[in-house]
Protein backbone atom coordinates (compact mmCIF):
# COMPACT_ATOMS: atom_id res chain seq x y z
CA UNK A 1 0.00 0.00 0.00
CA UNK A 2 1.44 3.47 -0.78
CA UNK A 3 1.65 6.61 1.07
CA UNK A 4 -1.37 7.72 -0.50
CA UNK A 5 -3.18 5.27 -0.18
CA UNK A 6 -2.72 4.80 3.12
CA UNK A 7 -3.39 8.30 4.03
CA UNK A 8 -7.14 8.04 2.30
CA UNK A 9 -7.14 4.59 4.32
CA UNK A 10 -6.79 6.48 7.69
CA UNK A 11 -9.06 9.75 6.12
CA UNK A 12 -12.40 7.24 5.78
CA UNK A 13 -11.69 5.82 9.13
CA UNK A 14 -11.25 8.86 11.03
CA UNK A 15 -14.63 10.48 8.82
CA UNK A 16 -16.23 7.22 10.15
CA UNK A 17 -15.31 6.89 13.48
CA UNK A 18 -17.89 9.05 15.58
CA UNK A 19 -20.54 7.35 14.24
CA UNK A 20 -18.74 3.39 14.87
CA UNK A 21 -18.11 4.61 18.03
CA UNK A 22 -21.99 5.38 18.51
CA UNK A 23 -22.81 1.89 17.28
CA UNK A 24 -20.12 0.49 19.63
CA UNK A 25 -21.72 2.55 22.84
CA UNK A 26 -25.56 1.45 21.77
CA UNK A 27 -24.39 -1.81 21.49
CA UNK A 28 -22.38 -1.98 24.35
CA UNK A 29 -23.31 0.39 27.12
CA UNK A 30 -19.82 0.98 27.67
CA UNK A 31 -17.77 3.90 26.62
CA UNK A 32 -14.80 1.82 27.14
CA UNK A 33 -15.39 -1.09 25.25
CA UNK A 34 -17.09 0.82 22.56
CA UNK A 35 -12.90 2.69 22.23
CA UNK A 36 -11.58 -0.59 22.63
CA UNK A 37 -13.97 -1.97 19.99
CA UNK A 38 -13.33 0.62 17.68
CA UNK A 39 -9.51 0.53 18.01
CA UNK A 40 -9.71 -3.13 17.08
CA UNK A 41 -11.69 -2.07 13.86
CA UNK A 42 -9.32 0.22 13.07
CA UNK A 43 -6.35 -2.71 13.14
CA UNK A 44 -8.27 -4.73 10.66
CA UNK A 45 -9.15 -1.70 8.42
CA UNK A 46 -5.65 -1.14 8.59
CA UNK A 47 -4.52 -4.59 7.70
CA UNK A 48 -7.02 -5.03 4.73
CA UNK A 49 -6.68 -4.37 1.33
CA UNK A 50 -8.74 -1.22 1.19
CA UNK A 51 -8.18 0.17 -2.28
CA UNK A 52 -10.41 -3.34 -3.13
CA UNK A 53 -13.44 -2.51 -0.80
CA UNK A 54 -16.55 -0.97 -2.68
CA UNK A 55 -18.30 0.86 -0.04
CA UNK A 56 -15.52 1.73 3.30
CA UNK A 57 -18.41 2.62 5.34
CA UNK A 58 -20.60 -0.83 5.20
CA UNK A 59 -17.13 -2.34 5.46
CA UNK A 60 -16.68 -0.53 8.50
CA UNK A 61 -20.09 -0.79 9.84
CA UNK A 62 -20.15 -4.44 9.57
CA UNK A 63 -16.96 -5.15 11.16
CA UNK A 64 -17.54 -2.98 14.20
CA UNK A 65 -21.28 -4.59 14.73
CA UNK A 66 -19.63 -7.84 14.71
CA UNK A 67 -16.82 -6.80 17.00
CA UNK A 68 -19.11 -5.50 19.29
CA UNK A 69 -21.53 -8.04 19.10
CA UNK A 70 -18.61 -10.44 19.45
CA UNK A 71 -17.52 -8.44 23.08
CA UNK A 72 -21.29 -8.37 24.01
CA UNK A 73 -21.98 -11.54 23.98
CA UNK A 74 -18.54 -12.21 26.26
CA UNK A 75 -20.40 -9.14 28.94
CA UNK A 76 -23.46 -10.67 29.48
CA UNK A 77 -22.29 -13.53 31.74
CA UNK A 78 -20.43 -10.81 33.77
CA UNK A 79 -23.37 -8.48 33.82
CA UNK A 80 -25.68 -11.31 35.14
CA UNK A 81 -22.72 -11.79 38.47
CA UNK A 82 -22.41 -7.66 38.56
CA UNK A 83 -22.50 -7.02 42.17
CA UNK A 84 -25.91 -4.34 42.42
CA UNK A 85 -27.37 -2.80 39.86
CA UNK A 86 -25.65 -2.66 35.86
CA UNK A 87 -25.97 0.51 34.78
CA UNK A 88 -24.57 1.75 31.40
CA UNK A 89 -21.24 4.02 31.28
CA UNK A 90 -22.39 7.76 31.29
CA UNK A 91 -21.72 9.88 28.60
CA UNK A 92 -20.61 13.87 30.28
CA UNK A 93 -20.36 16.89 28.59
CA UNK A 94 -20.89 20.20 30.03
CA UNK A 95 -23.79 21.60 30.75
CA UNK A 96 -23.27 23.89 27.63
CA UNK A 97 -22.75 21.73 24.88
CA UNK A 98 -25.69 20.85 22.82
CA UNK A 99 -26.88 17.70 23.22
CA UNK A 100 -25.84 15.42 20.41
CA UNK A 101 -22.72 17.03 19.43
CA UNK A 102 -21.66 16.13 15.99
CA UNK A 103 -18.37 14.73 17.38
CA UNK A 104 -19.56 12.82 20.11
CA UNK A 105 -23.04 11.14 18.77
CA UNK A 106 -23.24 8.86 21.34
CA UNK A 107 -24.28 11.84 23.80
CA UNK A 108 -27.56 11.82 22.09
CA UNK A 109 -28.06 8.50 23.58
CA UNK A 110 -30.87 8.50 26.15
CA UNK A 111 -29.67 6.59 29.29
CA UNK A 112 -33.15 5.44 29.53
CA UNK A 113 -32.90 3.69 26.48
CA UNK A 114 -29.16 1.84 27.41
CA UNK A 115 -31.13 1.04 30.74
CA UNK A 116 -33.83 -0.60 28.68
CA UNK A 117 -31.53 -2.50 25.65
CA UNK A 118 -30.07 -4.61 28.83
CA UNK A 119 -33.31 -6.42 28.75
CA UNK A 120 -32.75 -8.05 25.22
CA UNK A 121 -30.23 -10.69 24.30
CA UNK A 122 -26.77 -9.87 22.17
CA UNK A 123 -28.58 -10.74 18.70
CA UNK A 124 -31.91 -8.79 19.61
CA UNK A 125 -29.74 -5.66 20.83
CA UNK A 126 -27.52 -5.77 17.34
CA UNK A 127 -30.61 -5.71 15.43
CA UNK A 128 -32.35 -2.97 17.32
CA UNK A 129 -29.36 -0.59 17.64
CA UNK A 130 -28.63 -1.57 13.52
CA UNK A 131 -32.28 -1.35 12.33
CA UNK A 132 -33.67 2.16 15.03
CA UNK A 133 -30.31 4.10 15.23
CA UNK A 134 -28.20 3.08 12.63
CA UNK A 135 -31.48 2.75 9.75
CA UNK A 136 -29.98 -0.30 7.94
CA UNK A 137 -32.84 -2.29 6.08
CA UNK A 138 -33.13 -5.97 7.10
CA UNK A 139 -31.16 -6.98 4.03
CA UNK A 140 -27.67 -5.35 4.79
CA UNK A 141 -28.41 -6.26 8.84
CA UNK A 142 -28.57 -10.13 7.41
CA UNK A 143 -25.80 -9.64 5.80
CA UNK A 144 -23.92 -8.54 9.11
CA UNK A 145 -25.23 -11.10 11.20
CA UNK A 146 -24.98 -13.71 8.82
CA UNK A 147 -29.09 -14.63 9.03
CA UNK A 148 -31.83 -14.10 6.74
CA UNK A 149 -33.88 -11.11 6.12
CA UNK A 150 -36.65 -12.60 7.35
CA UNK A 151 -35.01 -14.00 10.38
CA UNK A 152 -33.67 -10.39 11.17
CA UNK A 153 -37.45 -9.32 11.02
CA UNK A 154 -38.88 -12.03 13.45
CA UNK A 155 -35.79 -11.11 15.91
CA UNK A 156 -36.62 -7.29 16.15
CA UNK A 157 -40.60 -8.59 16.87
CA UNK A 158 -39.06 -10.32 19.33
CA UNK A 159 -36.62 -7.19 21.08
CA UNK A 160 -39.69 -4.96 20.70
CA UNK A 161 -41.84 -6.92 22.31
CA UNK A 162 -39.33 -7.29 25.32
CA UNK A 163 -39.32 -3.10 25.13
CA UNK A 164 -42.88 -3.86 25.37
CA UNK A 165 -44.03 -1.67 22.26
CA UNK A 166 -42.05 1.14 20.71
CA UNK A 167 -39.72 2.93 22.74
CA UNK A 168 -40.42 6.88 22.98
CA UNK A 169 -38.39 9.20 24.99
CA UNK A 170 -39.54 12.71 25.71
CA UNK A 171 -37.37 15.86 24.64
CA UNK A 172 -35.20 17.29 26.95
CA UNK A 173 -36.15 20.64 27.39
CA UNK A 174 -35.91 23.75 29.69
CA UNK A 175 -38.39 21.89 31.98
CA UNK A 176 -36.18 18.57 33.28
CA UNK A 177 -33.50 21.09 33.73
CA UNK A 178 -35.53 22.94 36.21
CA UNK A 179 -36.56 20.25 37.89
CA UNK A 180 -33.08 18.33 38.13
CA UNK A 181 -31.58 21.63 39.78
CA UNK A 182 -34.45 22.48 41.72
CA UNK A 183 -33.60 19.07 43.38
CA UNK A 184 -30.07 19.95 44.23
CA UNK A 185 -30.99 23.23 45.77
CA UNK A 186 -33.26 20.92 47.75
CA UNK A 187 -30.84 18.82 48.93
CA UNK A 188 -28.07 21.18 49.73
CA UNK A 189 -30.73 22.73 51.83
CA UNK A 190 -31.77 19.35 53.12
CA UNK A 191 -35.55 20.35 52.48
CA UNK A 192 -36.97 16.78 52.82
CA UNK A 193 -41.12 18.02 52.03
CA UNK A 194 -38.82 20.06 48.80
CA UNK A 195 -37.24 17.04 47.70
CA UNK A 196 -40.38 14.57 48.12
CA UNK A 197 -42.39 17.25 46.14
CA UNK A 198 -40.57 17.15 43.10
CA UNK A 199 -40.97 13.31 42.34
CA UNK A 200 -43.74 11.73 40.78
CA UNK A 201 -45.25 8.55 42.61
CA UNK A 202 -43.88 5.88 40.75
CA UNK A 203 -39.80 7.68 40.99
CA UNK A 204 -37.25 4.93 40.93
CA UNK A 205 -33.37 5.43 41.92
CA UNK A 206 -31.18 3.13 40.14
CA UNK A 207 -27.42 3.27 41.81
CA UNK A 208 -24.54 1.75 40.07
CA UNK A 209 -21.13 0.97 42.71
CA UNK A 210 -20.01 -1.86 41.70
CA UNK A 211 -19.10 -3.32 44.67
CA UNK A 212 -16.62 -0.88 44.59
CA UNK A 213 -18.25 2.32 46.02
CA UNK A 214 -21.07 2.40 48.43
CA UNK A 215 -24.35 2.69 46.67
CA UNK A 216 -27.88 0.95 46.95
CA UNK A 217 -27.62 -2.56 46.11
CA UNK A 218 -31.21 -2.03 44.92
CA UNK A 219 -33.65 0.14 43.36
CA UNK A 220 -35.19 2.83 45.90
CA UNK A 221 -38.47 3.39 44.81
CA UNK A 222 -41.04 6.53 45.69
CA UNK A 223 -40.50 10.42 46.84
CA UNK A 224 -40.26 9.01 50.40
CA UNK A 225 -37.39 6.73 50.50
CA UNK A 226 -35.44 8.79 47.50
CA UNK A 227 -35.85 11.58 49.74
CA UNK A 228 -34.39 10.21 53.18
CA UNK A 229 -31.26 8.44 50.99
CA UNK A 230 -30.16 11.62 49.40
CA UNK A 231 -30.36 13.44 52.88
CA UNK A 232 -29.30 10.29 54.70
CA UNK A 233 -25.99 10.88 52.39
CA UNK A 234 -25.68 14.07 53.06
CA UNK A 235 -25.85 14.63 56.66
CA UNK A 236 -23.39 11.80 56.72
CA UNK A 237 -20.61 13.64 55.29
CA UNK A 238 -18.45 16.09 57.38
CA UNK A 239 -19.07 18.19 53.41
CA UNK A 240 -21.77 18.39 51.42
CA UNK A 241 -21.72 16.69 47.92
CA UNK A 242 -21.64 19.16 45.41
CA UNK A 243 -23.94 18.42 42.29
CA UNK A 244 -22.57 20.08 39.24
CA UNK A 245 -24.81 20.41 36.19
CA UNK A 246 -23.87 18.81 33.38
CA UNK A 247 -25.24 16.96 30.48
CA UNK A 248 -25.67 13.09 30.79
CA UNK A 249 -26.15 11.44 27.56
CA UNK A 250 -27.92 14.38 26.12
CA UNK A 251 -30.13 14.99 28.82
CA UNK A 252 -29.68 16.89 32.43
CA UNK A 253 -28.00 15.92 35.03
CA UNK A 254 -24.81 16.41 37.56
CA UNK A 255 -21.31 15.30 38.13
CA UNK A 256 -20.82 14.45 41.95
CA UNK A 257 -18.66 16.13 43.51
CA UNK A 258 -16.98 15.85 46.92
CA UNK A 259 -13.97 18.07 48.27
CA UNK A 260 -13.15 18.59 44.37
CA UNK A 261 -13.05 15.27 43.60
CA UNK A 262 -15.33 13.49 41.41
CA UNK A 263 -17.06 10.65 42.80
CA UNK A 264 -20.17 10.07 40.57
CA UNK A 265 -22.27 11.07 37.68
CA UNK A 266 -26.73 11.36 37.65
CA UNK A 267 -29.08 11.39 34.89
CA UNK A 268 -32.21 12.75 35.70
CA UNK A 269 -35.15 11.86 33.21
CA UNK A 270 -38.56 13.32 34.06
CA UNK A 271 -42.07 13.67 32.66
CA UNK A 272 -45.61 15.69 33.77
CA UNK A 273 -43.46 18.06 35.09
CA UNK A 274 -42.00 15.78 37.69
CA UNK A 275 -38.66 13.22 37.85
CA UNK A 276 -39.56 9.51 37.36
CA UNK A 277 -35.80 8.15 37.04
CA UNK A 278 -32.53 9.18 38.42
CA UNK A 279 -29.20 7.25 37.52
CA UNK A 280 -26.95 7.48 39.86
CA UNK A 281 -23.24 5.72 39.15
CA UNK A 282 -20.64 5.91 41.49
CA UNK A 283 -18.53 2.75 40.20
CA UNK A 284 -15.43 4.54 39.33
CA UNK A 285 -14.64 3.06 36.87
CA UNK A 286 -17.40 4.02 35.07
CA UNK A 287 -16.45 7.73 35.70
CA UNK A 288 -14.80 9.69 33.27
CA UNK A 289 -13.60 13.51 33.43
CA UNK A 290 -11.97 14.34 30.21
CA UNK A 291 -13.30 18.24 29.10
CA UNK A 292 -15.15 18.56 31.90
CA UNK A 293 -13.02 20.67 34.70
Amino acid sequence: MTLAADDRSLDLFVAERPRLRALAYRMLGSLSDADDVVQDAWLRWAAADTGAVDSPRAFLTTLTARLALDRLRAAKASRETYVGQWLPEPAVTPEGDAPGNADEPEGSVPLALLVLLERLGPEQRAVYVLREAMDLDYAEIAGILGRSAEGCRQIMRRARAALEGPVRFPADGAGTRALADAFAQACASLDYGRIVALFSQDAVLLADGGGVARSAFNPIRGPDRIARFFLGVQRKRALLLDLVPVRVNGGPGFALRRDGDLIGVMGVDAADGLIRRLYLIVNPRKLRTEGLW
